[in-house]
Protein backbone atom coordinates (compact mmCIF):
# COMPACT_ATOMS: atom_id res chain seq x y z
CA UNK A 1 0.00 0.00 0.00
CA UNK A 2 2.93 2.36 0.69
CA UNK A 3 4.05 1.98 -2.93
CA UNK A 4 0.62 2.97 -4.20
CA UNK A 5 0.56 6.02 -1.95
CA UNK A 6 4.07 7.16 -2.83
CA UNK A 7 3.38 6.98 -6.60
CA UNK A 8 0.27 9.14 -6.51
CA UNK A 9 0.69 11.46 -3.54
CA UNK A 10 2.29 14.18 -5.67
CA UNK A 11 -0.72 14.27 -7.97
CA UNK A 12 -3.67 13.62 -5.67
CA UNK A 13 -5.12 15.59 -2.77
CA UNK A 14 -4.61 13.86 0.57
CA UNK A 15 -8.33 13.14 0.90
CA UNK A 16 -8.29 11.19 -2.35
CA UNK A 17 -5.16 9.32 -1.23
CA UNK A 18 -7.09 8.11 1.80
CA UNK A 19 -9.86 6.96 -0.52
CA UNK A 20 -7.32 5.07 -2.62
CA UNK A 21 -5.86 3.36 0.43
CA UNK A 22 -9.25 2.30 1.77
CA UNK A 23 -10.30 1.03 -1.65
CA UNK A 24 -7.12 -0.98 -2.19
CA UNK A 25 -7.05 -2.50 1.28
CA UNK A 26 -10.48 -4.08 0.93
CA UNK A 27 -12.22 -4.04 -2.44
CA UNK A 28 -9.10 -4.56 -4.51
CA UNK A 29 -7.99 -7.58 -2.47
CA UNK A 30 -11.41 -9.17 -2.95
CA UNK A 31 -11.27 -8.37 -6.66
CA UNK A 32 -7.80 -9.94 -7.00
CA UNK A 33 -8.84 -13.09 -5.14
CA UNK A 34 -11.91 -13.45 -7.32
CA UNK A 35 -9.82 -12.98 -10.48
CA UNK A 36 -7.45 -15.78 -9.48
CA UNK A 37 -10.27 -18.33 -9.48
CA UNK A 38 -12.17 -16.97 -12.48
CA UNK A 39 -12.05 -19.25 -15.56
CA UNK A 40 -12.81 -16.34 -17.92
CA UNK A 41 -9.96 -14.28 -16.44
CA UNK A 42 -7.60 -17.23 -16.90
CA UNK A 43 -8.77 -17.78 -20.47
CA UNK A 44 -8.34 -14.08 -21.24
CA UNK A 45 -4.66 -14.40 -20.32
CA UNK A 46 -4.28 -17.52 -22.48
CA UNK A 47 -5.82 -15.74 -25.49
CA UNK A 48 -3.89 -12.52 -24.83
CA UNK A 49 -7.10 -10.55 -24.28
CA UNK A 50 -6.96 -7.41 -22.20
CA UNK A 51 -9.76 -8.41 -19.82
CA UNK A 52 -12.38 -11.08 -19.20
CA UNK A 53 -15.00 -8.62 -20.50
CA UNK A 54 -14.06 -9.80 -24.01
CA UNK A 55 -16.07 -12.98 -23.49
CA UNK A 56 -19.21 -10.99 -22.71
CA UNK A 57 -19.09 -9.31 -26.11
CA UNK A 58 -18.27 -12.63 -27.81
CA UNK A 59 -21.40 -14.16 -26.30
CA UNK A 60 -23.50 -11.13 -27.25
CA UNK A 61 -22.16 -11.31 -30.80
CA UNK A 62 -22.80 -15.06 -31.00
CA UNK A 63 -26.47 -14.36 -30.32
CA UNK A 64 -27.10 -11.08 -32.16
CA UNK A 65 -24.47 -11.10 -34.96
CA UNK A 66 -23.15 -7.58 -34.61
CA UNK A 67 -19.94 -8.16 -36.56
CA UNK A 68 -19.34 -9.83 -39.90
CA UNK A 69 -16.20 -10.85 -41.75
CA UNK A 70 -18.19 -11.06 -44.97
CA UNK A 71 -19.03 -7.34 -45.03
CA UNK A 72 -16.27 -5.42 -46.82
CA UNK A 73 -16.05 -2.70 -44.20
CA UNK A 74 -17.74 -2.11 -40.87
CA UNK A 75 -17.25 1.12 -39.00
CA UNK A 76 -17.23 0.36 -35.29
CA UNK A 77 -17.16 2.77 -32.35
CA UNK A 78 -16.17 1.46 -28.90
CA UNK A 79 -17.20 3.82 -26.08
CA UNK A 80 -15.28 3.64 -22.82
CA UNK A 81 -12.99 1.23 -24.62
CA UNK A 82 -10.15 1.01 -22.03
CA UNK A 83 -8.51 -1.40 -21.44
CA UNK A 84 -9.42 -2.48 -24.99
CA UNK A 85 -10.87 -6.00 -24.71
CA UNK A 86 -14.08 -5.19 -26.59
CA UNK A 87 -12.11 -3.53 -29.37
CA UNK A 88 -10.00 -6.69 -29.63
CA UNK A 89 -13.16 -8.76 -30.14
CA UNK A 90 -14.50 -6.32 -32.73
CA UNK A 91 -11.21 -6.50 -34.61
CA UNK A 92 -11.15 -10.31 -34.53
CA UNK A 93 -14.76 -10.71 -35.67
CA UNK A 94 -14.97 -8.07 -38.40
CA UNK A 95 -13.29 -7.94 -41.80
CA UNK A 96 -9.66 -6.80 -42.10
CA UNK A 97 -10.79 -3.61 -43.84
CA UNK A 98 -13.12 -2.57 -41.02
CA UNK A 99 -12.37 0.62 -39.07
CA UNK A 100 -12.49 0.55 -35.27
CA UNK A 101 -12.21 3.64 -33.09
CA UNK A 102 -12.03 3.52 -29.31
CA UNK A 103 -12.98 6.57 -27.25
CA UNK A 104 -12.23 6.90 -23.54
CA UNK A 105 -11.71 9.71 -21.08
CA UNK A 106 -8.82 7.68 -19.63
CA UNK A 107 -5.42 7.25 -21.28
CA UNK A 108 -5.01 3.83 -22.87
CA UNK A 109 -2.86 2.53 -25.70
CA UNK A 110 -5.15 0.79 -28.21
CA UNK A 111 -4.72 -2.86 -29.17
CA UNK A 112 -3.43 -3.92 -32.58
CA UNK A 113 -5.71 -2.91 -35.44
CA UNK A 114 -7.61 -0.36 -33.36
CA UNK A 115 -7.40 3.44 -33.34
CA UNK A 116 -8.22 5.65 -30.38
CA UNK A 117 -8.74 9.13 -29.04
CA UNK A 118 -8.75 10.28 -25.43
CA UNK A 119 -11.85 12.43 -25.17
CA UNK A 120 -15.12 12.97 -23.33
CA UNK A 121 -18.03 11.37 -25.20
CA UNK A 122 -20.40 13.90 -23.60
CA UNK A 123 -18.85 16.70 -25.70
CA UNK A 124 -20.16 17.48 -29.18
CA UNK A 125 -16.56 18.29 -30.13
CA UNK A 126 -15.82 14.59 -29.61
CA UNK A 127 -18.68 13.69 -31.96
CA UNK A 128 -17.14 15.99 -34.59
CA UNK A 129 -13.77 14.27 -34.19
CA UNK A 130 -15.43 10.87 -34.59
CA UNK A 131 -17.20 12.00 -37.77
CA UNK A 132 -13.93 13.30 -39.13
CA UNK A 133 -12.09 10.07 -38.39
CA UNK A 134 -14.68 7.98 -40.21
CA UNK A 135 -14.99 10.46 -43.08
CA UNK A 136 -13.69 9.28 -46.45
CA UNK A 137 -11.88 12.61 -46.65
CA UNK A 138 -9.62 11.83 -43.69
CA UNK A 139 -6.26 10.32 -44.55
CA UNK A 140 -4.10 8.73 -41.86
CA UNK A 141 -0.37 9.31 -41.92
CA UNK A 142 0.89 5.77 -41.29
CA UNK A 143 4.13 7.05 -39.77
CA UNK A 144 2.46 8.93 -36.91
CA UNK A 145 3.06 7.32 -33.54
CA UNK A 146 0.96 7.10 -30.40
CA UNK A 147 0.90 10.44 -28.64
CA UNK A 148 2.25 9.95 -25.13
CA UNK A 149 -0.58 11.91 -23.48
CA UNK A 150 -3.61 11.87 -25.75
CA UNK A 151 -3.72 8.69 -27.84
CA UNK A 152 -3.31 8.20 -31.58
CA UNK A 153 -5.44 10.86 -33.21
CA UNK A 154 -6.05 13.58 -30.64
CA UNK A 155 -3.63 16.16 -32.04
CA UNK A 156 -3.93 15.12 -35.68
CA UNK A 157 -7.73 15.32 -35.65
CA UNK A 158 -7.72 18.69 -33.90
CA UNK A 159 -5.27 20.08 -36.48
CA UNK A 160 -7.27 18.62 -39.37
CA UNK A 161 -10.52 19.99 -37.95
CA UNK A 162 -9.01 23.48 -37.53
CA UNK A 163 -7.61 23.37 -41.05
CA UNK A 164 -11.01 22.44 -42.51
CA UNK A 165 -13.03 24.81 -40.33
CA UNK A 166 -13.80 27.47 -42.97
CA UNK A 167 -13.99 25.19 -46.01
CA UNK A 168 -16.95 23.87 -47.98
CA UNK A 169 -15.82 20.35 -47.06
CA UNK A 170 -16.23 21.07 -43.36
CA UNK A 171 -19.71 22.48 -43.92
CA UNK A 172 -20.60 19.44 -46.05
CA UNK A 173 -19.58 17.03 -43.31
CA UNK A 174 -20.63 18.85 -40.16
CA UNK A 175 -23.47 21.27 -41.01
CA UNK A 176 -26.54 20.01 -39.14
CA UNK A 177 -29.79 21.39 -37.82
CA UNK A 178 -30.29 22.70 -34.28
CA UNK A 179 -30.86 19.18 -32.93
CA UNK A 180 -27.66 17.88 -34.52
CA UNK A 181 -29.69 15.74 -36.88
CA UNK A 182 -29.61 15.70 -40.67
CA UNK A 183 -31.67 18.42 -42.31
CA UNK A 184 -34.31 17.55 -44.88
CA UNK A 185 -32.23 18.91 -47.77
CA UNK A 186 -29.21 16.66 -47.13
CA UNK A 187 -28.27 14.15 -49.81
CA UNK A 188 -27.53 10.47 -49.26
CA UNK A 189 -23.83 11.34 -49.18
CA UNK A 190 -24.45 13.93 -46.49
CA UNK A 191 -26.38 11.34 -44.47
CA UNK A 192 -23.48 8.91 -44.68
CA UNK A 193 -21.09 11.62 -43.50
CA UNK A 194 -23.30 12.58 -40.56
CA UNK A 195 -24.15 9.00 -39.57
CA UNK A 196 -20.95 7.14 -40.46
CA UNK A 197 -21.01 4.29 -37.94
CA UNK A 198 -22.40 0.76 -38.39
CA UNK A 199 -21.99 -0.55 -34.83
CA UNK A 200 -21.62 1.20 -31.46
CA UNK A 201 -20.55 -0.85 -28.44
CA UNK A 202 -20.34 0.52 -24.91
CA UNK A 203 -19.05 -1.29 -21.83
CA UNK A 204 -18.64 1.91 -19.84
CA UNK A 205 -18.38 1.25 -16.10
CA UNK A 206 -16.06 -1.74 -16.46
CA UNK A 207 -13.53 -1.47 -13.60
CA UNK A 208 -9.85 -1.70 -14.52
CA UNK A 209 -6.70 -0.75 -12.61
CA UNK A 210 -4.77 2.25 -13.92
CA UNK A 211 -1.08 1.27 -14.13
CA UNK A 212 0.42 4.10 -16.19
CA UNK A 213 0.14 7.81 -16.79
CA UNK A 214 -0.22 10.75 -14.42
CA UNK A 215 -2.97 11.63 -12.01
CA UNK A 216 -5.00 14.74 -12.75
CA UNK A 217 -8.47 16.05 -12.06
CA UNK A 218 -9.65 15.65 -15.66
CA UNK A 219 -9.00 11.94 -16.03
CA UNK A 220 -8.76 10.43 -12.57
CA UNK A 221 -11.66 12.17 -10.94
CA UNK A 222 -13.64 10.78 -13.83
CA UNK A 223 -11.98 7.40 -13.20
CA UNK A 224 -13.33 7.23 -9.66
CA UNK A 225 -16.74 8.51 -10.74
CA UNK A 226 -17.25 6.55 -13.97
CA UNK A 227 -15.02 3.49 -13.98
CA UNK A 228 -15.67 1.88 -10.61
CA UNK A 229 -18.79 0.60 -8.95
CA UNK A 230 -19.28 1.91 -5.42
CA UNK A 231 -21.00 -1.15 -3.95
CA UNK A 232 -24.08 1.00 -3.30
CA UNK A 233 -26.53 -0.47 -5.80
CA UNK A 234 -28.81 2.54 -6.19
CA UNK A 235 -25.85 4.87 -6.80
CA UNK A 236 -24.30 2.45 -9.30
CA UNK A 237 -27.64 2.15 -11.08
CA UNK A 238 -28.15 5.89 -11.54
CA UNK A 239 -24.58 6.45 -12.70
CA UNK A 240 -24.98 3.55 -15.11
CA UNK A 241 -28.19 5.03 -16.55
CA UNK A 242 -26.39 8.33 -17.11
CA UNK A 243 -23.64 6.58 -19.07
CA UNK A 244 -26.14 4.52 -21.07
CA UNK A 245 -28.02 7.71 -21.95
CA UNK A 246 -24.73 9.26 -23.12
CA UNK A 247 -24.11 6.20 -25.30
CA UNK A 248 -27.67 6.39 -26.65
CA UNK A 249 -27.24 10.08 -27.54
CA UNK A 250 -24.09 9.10 -29.43
CA UNK A 251 -26.07 6.44 -31.29
CA UNK A 252 -28.77 8.96 -32.23
CA UNK A 253 -26.15 11.41 -33.48
CA UNK A 254 -23.70 9.07 -35.22
CA UNK A 255 -25.16 5.61 -35.89
CA UNK A 256 -26.48 4.99 -39.40
CA UNK A 257 -30.11 3.91 -39.96
CA UNK A 258 -30.42 0.12 -39.44
CA UNK A 259 -27.19 0.18 -37.40
CA UNK A 260 -26.60 -1.85 -34.21
CA UNK A 261 -25.94 -0.79 -30.62
CA UNK A 262 -24.90 -2.47 -27.35
CA UNK A 263 -24.54 -0.93 -23.90
CA UNK A 264 -24.17 -2.17 -20.34
CA UNK A 265 -26.70 -1.21 -17.68
CA UNK A 266 -26.76 -1.84 -13.94
CA UNK A 267 -30.35 -2.80 -13.20
CA UNK A 268 -32.62 -0.67 -11.05
CA UNK A 269 -35.81 1.33 -10.94
CA UNK A 270 -35.12 3.45 -14.03
CA UNK A 271 -34.39 0.48 -16.27
CA UNK A 272 -37.85 0.52 -17.85
CA UNK A 273 -37.47 4.21 -18.71
CA UNK A 274 -34.18 3.50 -20.44
CA UNK A 275 -35.75 0.57 -22.28
CA UNK A 276 -38.52 2.90 -23.45
CA UNK A 277 -35.91 5.32 -24.83
CA UNK A 278 -34.18 2.42 -26.57
CA UNK A 279 -37.44 1.41 -28.25
CA UNK A 280 -37.87 4.96 -29.54
CA UNK A 281 -34.51 4.68 -31.31
CA UNK A 282 -34.39 1.04 -32.49
CA UNK A 283 -36.87 -1.24 -34.21
CA UNK A 284 -35.71 -4.22 -32.16
CA UNK A 285 -34.57 -4.06 -28.51
CA UNK A 286 -33.25 -6.99 -26.47
CA UNK A 287 -32.07 -7.49 -22.89
CA UNK A 288 -29.34 -10.09 -22.44
CA UNK A 289 -27.02 -11.21 -19.65
CA UNK A 290 -24.05 -13.23 -21.00
CA UNK A 291 -22.82 -16.29 -19.14
CA UNK A 292 -19.51 -14.46 -18.68
CA UNK A 293 -21.27 -11.94 -16.43
CA UNK A 294 -20.94 -12.99 -12.83
CA UNK A 295 -24.18 -14.27 -11.34
CA UNK A 296 -24.02 -11.85 -8.41
CA UNK A 297 -23.53 -8.85 -10.70
CA UNK A 298 -26.46 -6.54 -11.40
CA UNK A 299 -25.13 -5.78 -14.87
CA UNK A 300 -27.14 -6.58 -17.96
CA UNK A 301 -26.80 -5.60 -21.61
CA UNK A 302 -29.25 -3.85 -23.90
CA UNK A 303 -28.95 -4.54 -27.60
CA UNK A 304 -30.60 -2.25 -30.14
CA UNK A 305 -30.92 -3.50 -33.74
CA UNK A 306 -32.07 -1.70 -36.89
CA UNK A 307 -31.89 1.93 -35.83
CA UNK A 308 -34.85 4.01 -36.95
CA UNK A 309 -34.63 7.01 -39.29
CA UNK A 310 -35.42 10.64 -38.51
CA UNK A 311 -35.21 10.38 -34.74
CA UNK A 312 -36.19 13.41 -32.68
CA UNK A 313 -33.68 13.39 -29.83
CA UNK A 314 -35.65 15.82 -27.68
CA UNK A 315 -38.74 13.65 -28.02
CA UNK A 316 -36.81 10.50 -27.04
CA UNK A 317 -35.60 12.02 -23.78
CA UNK A 318 -38.69 14.03 -22.86
CA UNK A 319 -41.30 11.29 -23.18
Amino acid sequence: MLLVYSRIRNYVPSSLCRICIRYNSGSQNRWLNRQLGDPYAKQAKVQNLRSRAAFKLMQIDDKYRLFSKSKPEQRILDLGYAPGAWSQVAHQRSSPTSMILGVDILPCEPPHGVNSIQANILAKRTHDLIRLFFSKHFQLNKHDELHKDHGYFQNMLEEELTHLKDTDLYREIFTTDDNYGVSSTNSTLRELENFPIDVIISDMYEPWPQTAGFWNNITNQAYFRMANTSGVSIRDHYQSVDLCDAALVTAIDLLRPLGSFVCKLYTGEEENLFKKRMKAVFNSVHKFKPDASRSESKETYYIGLKKKKNIDKLEVFSS
